[in-house]
């Protein structure tokens, strides 16, 4: 799976840490980062989960009357 692709659609980038001689991939709006080998799996598996309900409280439904 091209999983670099997918994320850099979803705005992901990538950094490398020469420090630790590690990949970093991060987002900068959502202010999140993974590394390591499966850094761009991780990335694309947070972008396209559903947001829970408890995020939009206007998406919960109104108790029948």
């Amino acid at each position: 799976m091209p999983w670099k692709i997918i994320a850099a659609a979803f705005g992901w980038k990538a950094a490398h840490d020469n420090d630790e001689d590690v990949l970093v991939v991060w987002h900068p709006k959502l202010h999140r980062h993974f590394t390591g080998a499966d850094a761009w799996k991780r990335a694309v598996l947070l972008s396209v989960r559903a947001p829970t309900a408890s995020n939009f409280p206007h998406t919960r439904k109104e108790p029948s009357r």
